[in-house]
């Protein structure tokens, strides 16, 4: 049965009516559903008031572009057949009470955005440390080389994001190092003449406004954006200013499709207590440009070279008020290019190779000046054969410093009718940034002998639609690190610095579930789980930083729901990190749409709860956000 990657992975189309005859395990999963509603309705009755689910709030299916999506390089109406793929479509962008790119991951099953401020924050899923998840922009690698720190410092303002693809597992056999615990792949914007404008101001002294559009100049799509805020902060130390902007043209060539893209973005916040117990002080400049073709050498060949450069600069200061002090410049640059080759075979096989070559620089006044070059080719099969597909993968990176690495994976998936079963299995590796291996101040120290980390890890998972347009997903899976990289010091010294270390084992497993499409006394409702639980093979005696504190129990219940002609947007959240109390989280977003756009009302951490960011500072209270929004086009 054929489904867009929008039906498979964020809802499928009503189902109809007709389908009265429904096997023992539907109806024992909707008399399951039934129960699991009744208590919805409490919270409901509790939250929001009566009134008609309003059509605005309604997704809208999404139009696949030319960008293949994140899970394979293949067909991307296929991507979350064999494996867990979540997108957050543009429309869906729009209803959220979110600003940032990170704001809105934190909607994601599995995702878990480790704040230090809106100015910066680390990326995790399925218990991952910041390293361990491979940030792409349009299919290309956007994480920085230095840090994972940086890797959402991107520039693409929110308004030009078409769509965010979240992989879970393991990815590198599709796109080579960091992608061990997933890939966020993020899509820009396009296609079709469009206009926006947002404005905004509200707690903490915070003001923001965003202005992008497209259009067509004669057979050329354009489209760009920028977007502004500043902020005093929630606390001392803590104040940012972020602008950024990016602009994209499209057009046909040589019986293809020629994209370009650039974007800079500018980022200068107070980092008190970020790294250390020091009033910091942090500037960043980030600069993408790229450009990629698209077009059949045959009707059943399809060819797409591409070539990028990211520069990032960064400037650090330990103690805000004495630049002399301790400060360190980093400026790194990222140059690389690819050429994948797809072919449609017969008897419902495609096939996927390629290859991609990748150079990083490096001028830092604390890790000194870095060179390095890599190379890989990768092949890809997937074959549908009725109700079963079956994908497999190889891809092998050769590291100037590390020799050579093999990545493969197998999955499989068996389609009925309103009924799938997947799994999968593969391997992953990781090499250590320049920062874990030369980074030293007087809070942290690298280690230039680290050796790259290494993961298998498996996955199996069933889906089910169910009447009423409701969709189950269940995955249970695992992953086992081989010499994972770690900051560590021992518990009892407060003043011993952070090292970083290769932990011998450790053993990650979890299983993360989602309801979602359920419409309850006219509201839409989906709520979402995960639990992980994570082993170390070597002994105790060190206290992790990051990679062992993973995120090990979440569940959210997301509620979108009309009142009137206004529209409400809530998710409540609960979330528990290993060795630390858990919390409850609740935003809301009260909008009353326009003809051409909408008026809104942000309440972030509605119950005001106390909690600490993953510095161990605390977490922000109740704020209030109120916006504008105007716009046209599609």
């Amino acid at each position: 049965m054929e489904r867009s990657l929008r039906q498979l992975t964020e809802r499928d189309p009503r189902r109809p009516a007709a389908a009265a005859a429904c096997s023992g395990v539907l109806r024992r999963v909707r008399c399951d559903l039934r129960s699991a509603t009744a208590a919805t309705r409490l919270l409901l009755g509790a939250s929001l008031a009566t009134g008609p689910a309003a059509a605005w709030s309604q997704d809208v299916p999404v139009t696949m572009d030319t960008v293949t999506a994140v899970g394979t390089r293949i067909s991307p109406g296929l991507s979350g057949r064999t494996r867990t793929v979540e997108v957050i479509s543009r429309q869906r962008l729009e209803r959220l009470p979110v600003r940032t790119l990170a704001d809105a991951l934190r909607w994601a099953l599995s995702v878990d955005v480790m704040a230090r401020s809106p100015a910066q924050a680390d990326l995790s899923i399925r218990g991952s440390s910041y390293e361990q998840v491979l940030v792409l922009v349009d299919g290309v690698r956007a994480s920085d080389p230095q840090t994972g720190h940086f890797d959402l410092n991107l520039a693409v303002p929110l308004e030009q994001i078409e769509r965010i693809e979240i992989m879970h597992g393991p990815g590198s056999a599709i796109y080579g190092a960091d992608a061990m615990g997933g890939v966020v792949n993020v899509v820009t914007r396009t296609a079709g003449p469009h206009m926006v404008a947002r404005l905004e101001g509200g707690s903490f002294g915070t003001v923001a406004g965003a202005l992008g559009g497209g259009g067509n100049i004669a057979r050329t799509r354009v489209a760009g954006g920028v977007d502004y805020v500043r902020s005093d902060g929630y606390r001392d130390g803590v104040d940012y200013r972020i602008g950024q902007g990016s602009l994209a043209a499209e057009t046909s060539i040589w019986s293809g499709q020629l994209t370009a893209r650039a974007g800079h973005a500018s980022r200068e916040f107070g980092a008190a207590d970020f790294y250390a117990p020091f009033p910091s002080y942090e500037e960043t400049r980030t600069t993408t440009v790229g450009m990629s073709w698209r077009g059949h050498a045959t009707p059943r060949l399809e060819l797409r070279p591409v070539v990028h450069l990211r520069r990032h600069h960064d400037d650090f200061i330990l103690r805000r008020a004495e630049p002399g002090f301790y400060r360190n410049e980093h400026t790194s640059t990222q140059v690389g290019a690819e050429a994948a080759l797809r072919y449609r075979a017969t008897g419902g096989l495609t096939l996927a190779t390629g290859g991609e070559i990748l150079h990083e620089d490096l001028e830092s006044s604390s890790l000194g000046d870095r060179s390095e070059g890599r190379w890989a080719l990768f092949g890809e099969a997937l074959g549908v054969w009725g109700p079963v597909t079956i994908g497999a993968g190889v891809r092998g990176d050769r590291y100037e410093n590390y020799g050579f690495a093999l990545s493969p994976s197998v999955s499989v998936a068996l389609q009925a009718d309103e009924f799938r079963v997947r799994g999968l299995v593969g391997r992953s590796f990781r090499a250590p940034s320049w920062t874990e291996r030369f980074y030293e101040d007087p809070a942290n120290r690298g280690r230039q002998d680290l050796d790259p980390e290494r993961a298998w890890a498996a996955e199996v998972g069933a889906d089910m639609w169910l009447l009423g347009g409701a969709e189950l997903s269940v995955s249970a899976f695992g992953r086992k690190a081989l010499g994972l990289i770690d900051w560590a010091r021992r518990p009892d010294d407060a003043m011993a610095v952070w090292e970083t270390r290769n932990v011998k084992t450790a053993t990650f497993r979890g299983l993360e579930a989602k309801l979602r499409g359920m419409v309850v006394v006219g509201a839409d409702i989906a709520i979402q789980g995960s639990v992980v639980s994570v082993s170390v093979g070597e002994a105790e005696g060190l206290v992790s930083k990051y990679a062992l504190r993973p995120l090990i129990r979440e569940v959210s219940v997301s509620v979108s729901r009309g009142l009137g002609p206004a529209v409400a947007e809530s998710q409540l959240k609960y979330r528990r990190r290993e060795a630390e109390d858990g919390y409850w989280l609740m935003d809301l977003r009260f909008a009353l749409p326009g003809l051409s756009g909408a008026v809104y009302v942000d309440v972030l951490n509605v119950l005001d709860a106390e909690y600490q960011l993953i510095t161990g500072a605390s977490a922000p209270g109740r704020s209030v956000m109120v916006g504008v929004r105007v716009g046209s086009g599609g």
